[in-house]
């Protein structure tokens, strides 16, 4: 049986880490529950998974058959979108996003780890070219003391003000990322954790 998997162009990773070192915004859609839109995020990384890996992308069919699944992340995986099973680079990495959020949204996740999709959605700069990019894993709110060191890291990213008002109108909120698709007009992959965390590597730093 000929394997659905198969080495894929590297252009829609670069557009899709194009478009989040550039993104000023992102939106959060928690599993089962609400969605918060326009939040500023910044990438904490920290790893040895080289920032040009592209560990594990496999081609999906485009335009997706049949119905679409109503998540496009945790919905099920056809036998095309199964985890690749190509060898990983060595290393190992933990990968967070740091959001931005209001307190109140914050607040509503309680101390549990929720299932979450971060969507980024636009230009990638430079060549035009439209993409999306959709993080899956899990949210939770950033512990206080680790506020100080995170808001330094997040301000690299996001010099804003609202800084200063952390636990009155504005919370840190930590995602960790599971897997990540990238969709292109052409072009529609799956990366399993290590190539996602790829992605964020290679988009860490400030935004230009």
């Amino acid at each position: 049986m000929t394997d659905q998997r198969r080495r894929v162009d590297s252009a829609p990773v670069t557009a899709g880490r194009s478009l989040i070192r550039a993104a000023p915004y992102g939106s959060l859609a928690l599993w089962g529950g609400p969605v918060a839109h326009g939040l500023r995020f910044a990438m904490a990384v920290t790893a040895d998974v080289p920032s040009n890996a592209q560990t594990g992308p496999v081609a999906l069919p485009w335009p997706p058959p049949g119905v679409f699944p109503a998540h496009p992340v945790y919905g099920s995986m056809s036998p095309a979108e199964e985890p690749s099973t190509e060898p990983t680079a060595s290393g190992s990495a933990v990968s967070r996003v740091l959001l931005l959020a209001p307190t109140p949204f914050a607040a509503g996740l309680g101390d549990q780890d929720v299932a979450a999709r971060l969507n980024l959605c636009g230009s990638a700069p430079h060549s035009g070219q439209w993409v999306s990019v959709a993080f899956g894993g899990w949210v939770a709110p950033l512990p206080a003391d680790a506020w100080p060191a995170a808001a330094a890291r997040f301000a690299q990213r996001h010099p804003t003000a609202d800084l200063f008002d952390l636990g009155s109108g504005w919370s840190l909120l930590q995602m960790e990322v599971a897997e990540a698709v990238v969709r292109t007009a052409r072009a529609r992959l799956l990366l399993g954790a290590e190539a996602a965390v790829g992605l964020l590597v290679g988009a860490a730093g400030p935004r230009h």
